[in-house]
Order: C-alpha cells, then structure tokens, then sequence
C-alpha cells in the first residue's frame, strides 16, 4: 500500500509534465467485461521521461504496478490490485505517423481507430485484425490475430525496457507465436512500426467491413466480454469454442457470468458477474472438456495482478 507521504512524492513525479495520477481508483469502467474493483492508483503519463522517472520510483519503492489498456483479455480481481495501473492514454502516446507504406502508432492507439485510418489511406495488411478490442500495445504483447496476426506487418516495436533504457527492437528478433511474444513482462511497449501494402481505399474499406460484419456473426461483440476465454488447443480437430460447446456448456451460468450462445468461447457479464463468477465458470469449462475429450484448455484470458511487477 502507499502510505500519505509516498502518495505525495508519486503525485508531484506524475504530475511533473502534466500527467495524472487517481488513487483508489476503481478499474470497472475500463475493463470489456465491466468487472474488477479498485486500484491503488491509476496514472496516466503525458510524457516518456515522466512515465521512465515514475517507474524507476515505482520500483525502487516497492510498488507493483501493471500496464492496461481497453481492459480486454484481461480479468481485474474483485479485491482490487494492490498496484499502480498504467495507461498510455496520453496524447504523447495515441499518435499515427504514415510515411509511405510505413505505418508508426503509438501504444495507446486503438487497435480499431488504427486500421480505419490505415484503410483511408489506401494501406493494407491490417484489417484481418477487425474487432479485437484492445489498443496497438496490448496487440503486439499478445501478438493478436483474427484472420492475420498483428506481428505478419510488425517491423519493429519501441520499448522501455526493465532498465530503464529506450529502445528498438526488430520484429525479426521477437518470438511472436499463437498469443504469444517474447517481451520481457517489465517491459512497456511505447510505440510499433508496421510495414503495409499499398491498396484501394474503398476497396479496403468494403474488406474492413466484411470482415467486422463476418465477426459479428459469429462473436458476441455487442456484449460485455473479455474476449476469447481460452486458446485454440493444438492437435484438436476442435477449436476451444467448438469443444466447450460440445461438452454441453453453451448458456452455462454462474452468477451473472454466462457462457456466450452465440460462441461458447466467450464469458458474457450478464449483469452484477464477478471475477469470481468468472474463474469459477472457466474451472467448469475446463472440467467438461477435460472429461470429454481430455484435452487440457490453456486461458488466453489474463488475470490482472498475477505476474504484475
């Protein structure tokens, strides 16, 4: 916890080029799923050596912190975090810089926002990522993919690393795989540069939409979600959608958490769920698979303060 004083010297470190710093601030509002509890603070750089000095003092202090961003794939407790969230929501880190077919996209850009513009500007290779509800940041980490991944088109990523250094790294030196890369988890992603093809506006416009559309079909994206619960298992003839309905746990509820009809690889908040309504109803999913077709279902969701410096 924070005592008064190390609260008075964070807020004054914050708030040195005009960030912002909230404490106990409750996480619900930025979460897909609309659960969690609170934060021992929020803070919200406007600057890189505000956001370096602040972390430099975050860990000298103790102090566990975690980057969010739109708050999908990710679970916050319902007891809360005892940490410090970060959030690259600040101007210095939403820019998008086209220089030919080179694409820069700050951090906190959304991932949604960053293939519109893309498309306007007749630049393709992205809009296979339609409708992942995350920002450019939390993609690369996880190295998002719908119908390509995110890392296809990734030429290189800015990072502050657990040193404190800034710097490039190649998108040929990641190990990016299914929902996986290979940054360190000190590591806070600042910026990506993606290499992109060169295409019809309007035609990309028509792909973005049809992809949107083909998700909405099937992904319950109009509802309160985390996103896709668990990975696709490898060396199943089932993907984790069709094996969790096949096990017979399609509309299955607990608490205010239900199982998605539409697509039984989503956890839908149906009205007051809990993170533990959750964690109790993926163990559940899980079971059934496990039992009926002993294969063993990896999350793909996160839960926020596991693994958090």
């Amino acid at each position: 916890m924070l005592n008064k004083k190390m609260r008075n010297s964070l807020r004054r470190l914050c708030e040195k080029d005009g960030g912002e710093i909230l404490f106990d601030h409750q996480l619900r509002s930025h979460s897909t799923i609309a659960i969690g509890g609170k934060a021992v603070g929020w803070y919200a750089p406007s600057s890189l050596e505000e956001l370096r000095d602040v972390r430099s003092f975050l860990d000298d202090s103790g102090v566990r912190w975690a980057v969010l961003g739109k708050g999908s794939n990710v679970l916050i407790p319902d007891e809360g975090l005892d940490a410090v969230v970060i959030n690259l929501s600040g101007d210095v880190f939403k820019g998008i810089k086209v220089e030919g077919r080179k694409v820069t996209a700050g951090a906190g850009v959304y991932l949604g926002g960053l293939i519109s513009e893309c498309c306007r500007q007749g630049l393709g290779g992205l809009e296979g990522l339609v409708g992942i509800p995350g920002t450019v940041g939390g993609a690369v980490v996880m190295n998002a993919s719908y119908r390509t991944s995110i890392g296809e088109r990734l030429e290189r990523v800015l990072v502050l690393d657990a040193g404190g250094r800034v710097k490039w790294v190649d998108g040929e030196d990641l190990d990016l795989g299914y929902r996986f890369s290979s940054f360190d988890r000190r590591d806070i992603i600042l910026e990506a540069v993606f290499d992109l093809e060169e295409g019809s506006p309007e035609e990309l416009k028509n792909k973005q939409r049809r992809y949107f559309l083909e998700k909405m079909r099937k992904q319950p994206l109009d509802e309160k979600t985390l996103g896709c619960v668990f990975k696709n298992p490898g060396g199943s003839e089932y993907a984790a959608g069709e094996l969790i309905e096949r096990s017979g746990m399609k509309g299955a509820r607990r608490g205010g958490a239900v199982v998605s009809e539409k697509h039984a690889n989503f956890i839908v908040n149906d009205g007051g769920a809990s993170s533990a309504d959750v964690i109790g109803l993926m163990e559940e999913m899980r079971e059934k698979v496990r039992g009926k077709f002993g294969v063993e279902l990896e999350p793909e969701v996160r839960i926020l303060g596991q693994g958090s410096s």
